[in-house]
């Protein structure tokens, strides 16, 4: 059972399409700690989410600026701060290595996020764009 849901769609098919692989990404890790693997597979996690934010992030906020979202500049502060949380998981795990309470935190702050954070922000940008299509 993974945690993506057809409920996460905002209806912009490149968002929509990039947080699928993200949620991809979460589920890997969790099956891997399902079996036991979470620690081998946290570096590879880390290292997807970190080029994922920057990709994702860039191209959201593109889309977002060619909308006129008026929301930009308080999504971008979220991004923002995500971004930062992600990069102090990944220092911690070069300082420390992988360890389980890495491990179930990586997996606990990205669904969290995921969740929380496309249910309300993504969401608010996929309905301005609809609507001013």
């Amino acid at each position: 059972m993974g945690i993506w849901k057809e409920s996460l769609l905002v209806g912009v098919p490149t968002i929509d399409a990039q947080h699928r692989k993200l949620a991809d990404a979460i589920d890997e890790l969790m099956d891997a700690c399902a079996k036991g693997q979470g620690r081998a597979t946290i570096e590879k996690t880390l290292n997807f989410v970190i080029n994922y934010t920057k990709q994702h992030f860039a191209d959201e906020e593109r889309i977002q600026t060619q909308s006129a979202y008026p929301g930009l500049a308080a999504h971008k502060k979220i991004h923002a701060d995500f971004a930062s949380s992600v990069m102090a998981l990944k220092n911690d795990f070069d300082q420390n290595g992988p360890s389980l309470g890495l491990t179930a935190k990586l997996n606990t702050d990205l669904v969290a996020w995921l969740i929380q954070h496309i249910s309300k922000e993504d969401k608010k940008v996929g309905e301005h764009i609809l609507k001013n299509k």
